[in-house]
């Protein structure tokens, strides 16, 4: 008898968090109706070659000179000038700043890996072979470990997360030049794991800006690497972290969403990891409290297009760049789209709003598409890499959001 009570007490409580979703299954059903259905983007071997071209133009193009480093690879005495035989001790020195080298060397790793016949595959082996020597890495950690003071903090937490996620994509691909990478690439991914669960203790809030540091979306990344590596010491601090910063918040403020410049969602951003450290029940009881109806008028700045094109949302860096259309606002459809993504498959199944956060996707990542060679080596050299993050989920929806570890 008091097994059956368990089982009884068990579903009650999930069917409680089923019948607060589905409450207002109604409004939902028929705000999914007056959304626009646009089939999903085109992705085939024509797009994944028209996304392999960005990172492959810029990996050996070297960073900005005007943008102020401690030393990586620019020194300045007197004039710039550039680290001597830089391409000897340095791996990540193109694509235009440190971690969109990373990213740009993870979304190659990752379309190899999907499509090991890509047409383009001989020349990413080529930069592989090029860019991950010994001599690079140990370069890369020198330089790391020895930064001091103010420098310290060198691309932590946005481009730790991204070398993470990067060396998570290359330890699981089952190749040689994937192995030979990750295991010169692994002292480097081991000292930043280390450095990024000290960073998380030392966390007393989140950092909630759309931009790199945004704590959110910046675990998110992790948690690809302690899923793909097993690295249960980070994974552990991840979850814990993001329980105690992000369990108890309300009511997100959705208008404050979409700041001239941000390249991702706060809200949904924390919306999206929330889902990958909870189990669905739970999440989709947290949900409720954090995020306003989809139907209601407090959500609907989601189903708005962004506007990167027009006015004062145009480029203002005072760069060749001026005037064109605001690259970090067109990323930010694909952030969002993976975000609607990782949301769906978080919830329970038969949560209504699921229907309504994958519709969301696909307007959000076919506006992405739309707008993204638009806005020249601002865009280019990174635009192509959240593309690509949502697409991984697009195409592969079996639910890879769940972490390994047990959820709250």
């Amino acid at each position: 008898m008091r097994a059956l009570l368990r089982v009884v007490t068990v579903w009650v409580a999930g069917a409680g968090s089923l019948l607060a979703q589905g409450g207002d299954a109604a409004k939902i059903h028929e705000y999914l109706k007056s959304l626009p259905n646009p089939a999903p983007p085109a992705y085939g071997e024509v797009q994944r070659l028209a996304l392999a071209a960005n990172p492959l133009g810029c990996e050996d193009h070297p960073h900005a000179v005007g943008i102020i480093r401690p030393g990586y690879l620019w020194q300045r005495d007197g004039k710039p000038q550039i680290l001597e035989d830089y391409d000897k001790h340095r791996a990540f020195y193109g694509c235009f700043d440190w971690h969109s080298a990373v990213n740009s060397t993870w979304m190659m790793i990752s379309l190899i890996k999907a499509d090991p016949t890509i047409a383009v595959a001989p020349a990413i082996r080529t930069e592989l072979a090029s860019h991950f020597q010994k001599q690079n890495i140990d370069g890369e950690l020198d330089f790391f470990t020895k930064l001091r003071g103010v420098g310290a903090d060198f691309e932590k937490p946005y481009g730790y997360a991204w070398l993470l996620k990067l060396y998570g994509e290359m330890k699981t691909w089952n190749d040689p030049d994937g192995q030979r990478a990750a295991t010169i690439l692994e002292p480097l991914a081991k000292w930043m794991s280390e450095q990024y669960v000290l960073y998380l203790h030392s966390l007393n809030y989140p950092v909630r800006v759309g931009l790199h540091p945004n704590t959110a979306l910046d675990m998110g990344f992790v948690l690809d690497y302690t899923t793909q590596t097993g690295d249960k010491t980070l994974e552990t601090a991840v979850h814990e972290t993001a329980m105690r910063l992000y369990g108890n918040d309300r009511h997100c403020r959705t208008a404050s969403d979409q700041v001239f410049g941000d390249f991702a969602s706060p809200c949904l951003a924390e919306a999206a990891l929330m889902g990958r450290v909870m189990t669905p029940e739970n999440y989709a009881k947290w949900l409720d409290d954090y995020l306003p109806p989809v139907y209601s008028d407090d959500f609907q700045l989601y189903a708005k297009e962004i506007d990167a094109v027009r006015g004062n949302n145009r480029d203002t860096t005072g760069t060749d760049e001026e005037g064109l259309p605001n690259a970090h606002l067109i990323g930010l459809n694909f952030q969002r789209a993976a975000d609607f993504l990782t949301i769906a498959q978080s919830l329970p199944k038969g949560d209504p709003r699921v229907a309504v956060f994958e519709r969301l996707a696909t307007i959000s990542g076919k506006q992405g598409y739309d707008k993204i060679g638009a806005a020249g080596y601002l865009g280019t050299h990174w635009l192509a890499t959240y593309a690509l993050l949502y697409e991984n989920l697009a195409q592969a929806p079996a639910n890879k959001t769940q972490a390994a570890l047990t959820k709250h």
